[in-house]
């Protein structure tokens, strides 16, 4: 699914470049498990978002699903992701004027699908997640671990090929946190390809394969994970 061939990637702060990637090459195939790890600023948020197409590389090849995707414009990444990407974010972002259901909605309303069929599909996902009965309330009338599992249910709702949660469980208590893991294994376990980013050694010892990056550098990698 993913193939990555000398990705660079630099920011400036100034006169001074910042190196966020260097030369990453990295093959994950479909249905894997794969935890990103490393300390704060070894890269690891910015090769997430070149694989799921919110950033491009300086530098380097990125083919998605055997597609060459290095040089697509802004347009054209906004339709992979649509399409074959769910994000899931450790600050939620969920819109606070809108209702559960709403925000679940909106990545269908931006995919032009008709009113009738979103409505199948978003209450699909919420019941999926566990929040049927609460898709009428807004994010301030739900707790931690269920503003993350809408943001969960948002990232299903396109029925994505590929899952990127970065740091899902963050701002969680370990009780929810145990509970958004469990779901997001069961989201692979039913066929979807997982990759997340974390600084919690016990949820990276759970995935199937773990790449662990220092100063935009893949120091180790622990092979292919099992595939379903």
């Amino acid at each position: 699914m993913i193939e990555m061939l000398g990705i660079r990637k630099t920011y400036w702060m100034g006169d001074n470049p910042v190196h966020a990637l260097n030369g990453v090459s990295l093959t994950v195939g479909d249905h894997e498990f794969v935890a990103i790890v490393g300390p704060s600023g070894s890269g690891k948020s910015t090769l997430m978002n070149i694989i799921g197409c919110l950033d491009t590389a300086d530098e380097g090849v990125y083919r998605l699903d055997g597609q060459d995707i290095s040089d697509y414009s802004e347009r054209d990444l906004g339709v992979v992701r649509s399409r074959k990407i769910g994000f899931i974010f450790q600050q939620f972002n969920l819109l606070m004027k809108l209702t559960a259901y709403e925000n679940v909605e909106l990545p269908l309303i931006y995919q032009g699908l008709p009113a009738g069929d979103r409505k199948g599909r978003v209450t699909e996902a919420l019941e999926r997640v566990g929040l049927g009965d609460r898709m009428d309330h807004r994010p301030n009338q739900l707790s931690g671990g269920q503003q993350q599992r809408v943001a969960t249910a948002r990232a299903l709702v396109t029925r994505p090929s590929l899952i990127l949660a970065d740091e899902p469980t963050g701002n969680l208590d370990s009780q929810s946190g145990t509970e958004i893991m469990a779901l997001l294994e069961s989201l692979y376990l039913e066929g979807n390809g997982l990759l997340l980013i974390t600084h919690d050694r016990d949820i990276a010892a759970r995935a199937g394969r773990r790449l662990h990056i220092v100063d935009g550098v893949i120091e180790s990698d622990s092979g292919e994970g099992e595939r379903v």
